[in-house]
């Protein structure tokens, strides 16, 4: 079993030379056994070793267990951190479940341990856990009956983050033979013979029944399958990390994503990529669920600009060609009140450093009038009132030919296919409700200037380089 174990640390590339490894040792066999594992495994590849017990306050016999683990570290001259907490009433406190608060606690110690402990030198700092082939199986049987995809179905990571699990391809049977030969005596945990946790239920009428009656290497079969499952998570993982470099764009709070290219891919990966992108976003993704990324998927087969909603007060947008998926925010007030009025000949301030200029001017013919993007000309006598720089109203229109037929502004940016979240930004030239400049777009065909016109008012935007210069 010790080399399996090591063999398997080493697939893995769970520990380097001059680790810290805060192992957690209850004093119950799994632990008892990660622990002489790690010892093994020092007299090969040298690294730093401390033992992490948790007393949870819950047992009578707590107090019994956590003398034993400090009595087998000063026999083996290993470092002891122990922990207390009362975590019957954290769990109260935090509206948690025991198992919860218990974890919580755990991985506190598991920090503080390698916080104390580390040295110069250490290259990081492990957390070493004993979870074997049956808790791997229970997992991911776990997440089956609760609804889950292909991660959930990994069961136990081999390796998260810093969390290494050397003992995952060893049964329950293996590990107290083990201690047995060793003649090392190990803690009995009288919570876990109880069905008071799921899991407990699990492992002694889904797991026993299977072991005895249909196969008695059912768990390591559900076990060996996680693993499998598990390498098939870390390929996925990459392929949607490239999928994530070619269609989308991580912004703060919000992820966009290009639609098309995005439709291009398998559903499966489909999938992947938006439960990926909602991590991003609410790391865990509670409360998200199949339901919500078919919602999703839904939402890209339909045309124009469509919102929907999700747990964790997140909202996924489609604006055309864009898929948002972002944190919920307060709707903007469109801009109600003007940014400021405009007295022809004056330079005023817009947003992001660009400036808008206006005069009077008076060309010998038309033909000398050259528009762009940012320079616009209007015939001055056909505005009936203040002119203002704002953004959009209720009501606003724009005439859009010739012949003097009007169109929304909310229609005109629906034609345009101007993304919702970015309408209410656009800086509008306006005549009361009548728009003479979209700015960045177009002007209102009411205003242009003809042969007719005999005051012309030229508006110019002045880009940031623009401003720099002058």
């Amino acid at each position: 079993m010790i080399q399996k174990t090591i063999s398997f640390i080493e697939k893995y590339e769970m520990i380097s030379e001059n680790d810290l490894v805060a192992a957690g040792v209850s004093g119950g066999a799994d632990s008892l056994c990660l622990l002489f594992v790690l010892l093994e495994y020092r007299k090969k590849v040298p690294f730093e070793l401390v033992v992490v017990h948790v007393n949870h306050l819950i047992r009578e016999d707590a107090f019994r267990d956590e003398n034993f683990v400090k009595e087998i570290c000063e026999k083996e001259n290993l470092p002891f951190y122990a922990k207390r907490a009362d975590v019957r009433r954290l769990a109260k406190e935090c509206h948690m479940s025991e198992e919860e608060a218990g974890r919580k606690v755990r991985y506190e110690a598991f920090g503080e341990a390698l916080e104390l402990y580390k040295k110069k030198g250490a290259l990081q700092g492990k957390i070493a856990v004993a979870h074997h082939q049956g808790d791997s199986a229970e997992t991911m049987l776990f997440h089956l009956f609760r609804g889950t995809g292909v991660y959930g179905m990994a069961g136990i990571l081999p390796v998260h983050e810093n969390v290494i699990r050397p003992l995952l391809t060893c049964s329950r049977k293996e590990i107290e033979e083990y201690l047995s030969k060793r003649e090392q005596k190990w803690c009995i945990d009288c919570t876990n013979e109880e069905d008071t946790y799921t899991r407990n239920k699990i492992r002694h009428h889904i797991l026993g029944y299977a072991d005895s009656q249909i196969n008695e290497k059912a768990t390591e079969h559900i076990a060996k399958a996680a693993l499998q499952i598990a390498s098939l998570r870390e390929y996925l993982e990459s392929e949607v990390a490239k999928m994530a470099e070619e269609i989308s764009k991580q912004e703060q709070e919000a992820v966009s994503i290009d639609v098309e290219k995005l439709k291009a891919y398998p559903e499966f990966l489909q999938n992947q990529f938006l439960l990926t992108a909602i991590n991003q976003i609410i790391p865990g993704r509670k409360d998200i669920g199949s339901e919500h990324i078919q919602g999703i998927l839904d939402l890209l087969q339909k045309s124009g600009t469509k919102k929907i909603s999700l747990p964790g007060e997140l909202e996924v947008v489609k604006e055309y060609r864009l898929l948002w998926i972002r944190r919920q925010k307060e709707k903007e007030s469109g801009g109600k009140e003007g940014l400021f009025d405009i007295e022809i000949g004056e330079r005023y301030s817009l947003e992001e450093g660009s400036e808008l200029d206006s005069l009077f001017i008076n060309p010998k013919n038309l033909s000398e009038i050259e528009e762009n993007k940012y320079t616009k000309y209007f015939d001055y006598d056909k505005i009936n009132s203040r002119l203002c720089v704002r953004f959009r109203q209720i009501g606003d229109y724009i005439v859009f030919n010739d012949k003097g037929q009007k169109k929304s502004l909310k229609e005109y940016f629906i034609h345009e296919k101007i993304p919702a979240s970015m309408r209410d930004k656009i800086p509008l030239v306006a005549d009361g409700n009548h728009i003479l400049w979209i700015i960045g777009y177009r002007i209102s065909a009411y205003y242009k200037v003809t042969k007719e016109t005999k005051k012309i008012v030229q508006m110019t935007i002045r880009r940031d380089e623009d401003v720099r210069k002058n």
